[in-house]
């Protein structure tokens, strides 16, 4: 049965909250009257219908299962405007040519970064790398793809490593190779950032992904292949460093 921490109904407009103390904790941080009204507009233009269960919480942003008027599920991403760990990321974001106003206010550059997050799901997809397909973003929302079964998002990698572990990091890699072609670093690669979709690599949180020209992108890059081999050597004795850039190369 579902628990919904939220249930925005697009035709009366009501905010459903479940009773326990940290839903009520959660909903109060992230649901202030500016995303509130945002919301409402991604239900005026037919983005979404309801929003409902809670399916992830991090330290920028929360994701929460949204569905469209004919039923499909979608995954919102909701960045909350009152974080202050956004001071963290500007690096990423004021090195980035393609956002060179990133924002003079606090709320401008969270809604610089969800729309940088939208526009590095759109080059990495097209790109041929497995991430979630994105739809739309407006203000500090992202609609994109849901990953997932039902009620629950389908697992990060360190919560169910694959059965196969070297196929799945080809895999990996074969994404990693996809958007690195095209001009990106992910910057925060790891264990942590890619879904195992029925022994199938997906990666997300690509906000601080960095394009060629951003003076980090090459140390980036090496970052990110490094967690990895970190990770996997780990399941693959004699896994080398060179093996994991020449798979992503």
């Amino acid at each position: 049965m579902e628990t919904s921490l939220l249930a925005l109904d697009r035709q009366r407009g009501q905010l459903v909250r479940a009773s326990d103390r940290d839903g009520r904790k959660t909903l109060d941080a992230v649901f202030d009257e500016a995303t509130l009204r945002a919301i409402q507009q991604l239900f005026s233009r037919g983005v979404l219908y309801t929003l409902e269960n809670i399916i992830a919480t991090g330290k920028e942003a929360n994701v929460f299962r949204g569905k469209t008027r004919d039923g499909r599920n979608r995954a919102v991403k909701i960045y909350r405007l009152s974080t202050a760990t956004f001071r963290k990321l500007a690096p990423y974001l004021d090195g980035d040519p393609r956002f060179p106003h990133g924002g003079k206010s606090h709320r401008d550059r969270i809604f610089t970064w969800a729309q940088k997050e939208f526009k590095n799901l759109h080059l990495m997809h097209a790109a041929g790398a497995s991430v979630p397909r994105p739809f739309h973003v407006h203000r500090n929302l992202l609609v994109m793809q849901y990953r997932g079964w039902r009620y629950r998002p389908y697992p990060t990698l360190r919560e169910l490593p694959p059965e196969e572990p070297r196929l799945f990091l080809r895999q990996l890699m074969g994404s990693v190779k996809a958007y690195h072609g095209a001009g990106l670093a992910h910057g925060d690669l790891s264990e942590y950032n890619v879904l195992n979709v029925r022994e199938q690599p997906c990666i997300i949180d690509v906000g601080q992904a960095v394009p060629r020209q951003h003076p980090r992108f090459a140390e980036l890059h090496e970052r990110d292949l490094g967690n990895i081999h970190r990770w996997f050597r780990k399941r693959l004795p004699g896994l080398t460093r060179e093996e994991v850039e020449q798979w992503s190369t």
